[in-house]
């Protein structure tokens, strides 16, 4: 496979996750069709990393652009299920969903400040709350009140957690580097990436 091709590929698949994003305005919240177009959002989002790996096509830009698709799929599933949401939960529930929000803005706007970059870092913890998230709506079905408090209060939880592991690390890291997967982690990942630029700078 060419090079360009290569690149193409994961960059296409999450390019179908903003399109599918797109297509989940017009679907009634909760209907079949709606979970036929969620789901080709949630697989879409798994392959396009698979993808990128297998092929050995990671790019800045295909990083970019699965931070973008993310922001775009999730705000507009947040819009089409606000008026459920709005419906059910109490002040003890939204908690839970505006302070790990708020964290999170604030981890982006310092990214943006420090490093300049529109990016999201796919620790380990943000990916558990990425599950978390897009398996929310199922949550919502029969509206069941035990069920729906009990997820949320759990992955509110989690939620917190990632979101402040996520600005601590912007926080306290010395430069950008989205492959770092955990705080716990970040001085070994600092170890590597000053390895990766002594070899590099090294004359052949």
């Amino acid at each position: 496979m060419s090079g360009k091709v290569k690149y193409f590929v994961p960059n296409a698949v999450t390019l179908i996750r903003i399109a599918a994003a797109i297509a989940i305005i017009f679907l009634p919240f909760p209907s079949a069709q709606f979970f036929v177009v969620y789901g080709v959002c949630g697989l879409s989002d798994a392959l396009d990393g698979f993808l990128a790996r297998k092929l050995n096509a990671s790019s800045k830009f295909g990083s970019v652009l699965d931070s973008v698709s993310d922001l775009v799929f999730y705000s507009i599933m947040g819009i089409k299920i606000f008026p459920t949401m709005l419906k059910l939960l109490n002040w003890s529930h939204w908690i839970f969903f505006i302070v790990p929000l708020a964290i999170h803005l604030i981890a982006y706007l310092l990214c943006a400040i420090r490093y300049k970059k529109f990016s999201a870092i796919h620790t380990y913890a943000n990916k558990v709350l990425g599950l978390l998230v897009f398996l929310f709506p199922f949550a919502l079905i029969g509206e069941i009140y035990l069920l729906y408090t009990l997820y949320i209060y759990i992955g509110g939880c989690i939620a917190i957690y990632a979101s402040s592991e996520t600005l601590l690390i912007h926080i306290v890291s010395k430069r950008y580097d989205d492959r770092n997967k955990s705080i716990f982690l970040l001085k070994r990942n600092e170890k590597d990436m000053n390895k990766e630029q002594k070899n590099q700078e090294e004359p052949m």
